[in-house]
């Protein structure tokens, strides 16, 4: 017979979880990574500028640079011309005056444009509370549908009320993260699809007890 537990013990349980702290580093992201490039060819490049609460912030000021101006030419626009062959970075720094971030690609140039991260991406779901939550998990992309695949060693507490499931950049908070909605399996294989969400737009599978705004677990996006 399934014990019952009486529902003010859950609410206890749920609200009794420390209060989470939204604030993360700010983050840019080139969102169009490339392996390769081929000389005489120009090549646009992207990118994402995440905000200290993890939410896409459009920064004031954007600098592209180049390590090898003789290879590689770069504007302001984040536009690139291959010149000669050999490795070369991109880096991109970007600044709203109170926040700021940078980050950097290396990549050949040689032959045909190729992506630098092609394939699926995967995790492993941890707990973070005291209620059972573990699984692996892979993305992959259908089209322009982004496919999350739940493994079938994933398990989570059918007790907890209200659990709901996101892809969000903070791994404190849903804040600026894609609501998927609540969870409906508690134990196996299952998958979700996602419409029109790029496979690199968000790095955690974020479970969250919704009524109650508390983190239960996530899985950071490999």
């Amino acid at each position: 017979m399934k014990k019952i537990i009486p529902f003010a013990l859950i609410i206890a349980g749920c609200v009794g979880q420390d209060i989470l702290i939204d604030e993360v580093t700010p983050e840019v992201r080139i969102t169009n990574p490339i392996s390769t490039m081929e000389v005489n060819t120009s090549y646009q490049f992207e990118y994402m500028f995440l905000d200290n609460v993890g939410m896409e912030t459009e920064p004031s000021s954007v600098l592209w640079t180049t390590s090898d101006m003789l290879k590689l030419t770069i504007d302001n626009a984040g536009l690139a011309q291959a010149i000669d062959n050999g490795m070369v970075t991109v880096s991109i720094f970007v600044s709203t005056g109170e926040l700021e971030a940078d980050t950097s690609i290396t990549f050949e140039i040689t032959g045909d444009p190729t992506m630098m991260l092609e394939g699926d991406r995967s995790g492993t779901i941890t707990t973070t509370s005291s209620y059972v939550l573990e699984g692996d998990f892979v993305l992959s992309e259908d089209g322009e549908d982004l496919i999350i695949d739940i493994d079938e060693n994933y398990r989570a507490d059918d007790n907890l009320p209200g659990l709901y499931v996101y892809l969000t950049n903070n791994p404190n908070s849903p804040s600026g993260g894609y609501e998927i909605g609540p969870v409906q399996v508690f134990s196996g294989a299952h998958q979700y699809v996602i419409p029109e969400v790029d496979i690199f737009e968000y790095d955690y599978l974020f479970y969250y007890c919704k009524p109650f705004k508390v983190k239960v677990g996530h899985g950071e996006i490999e």
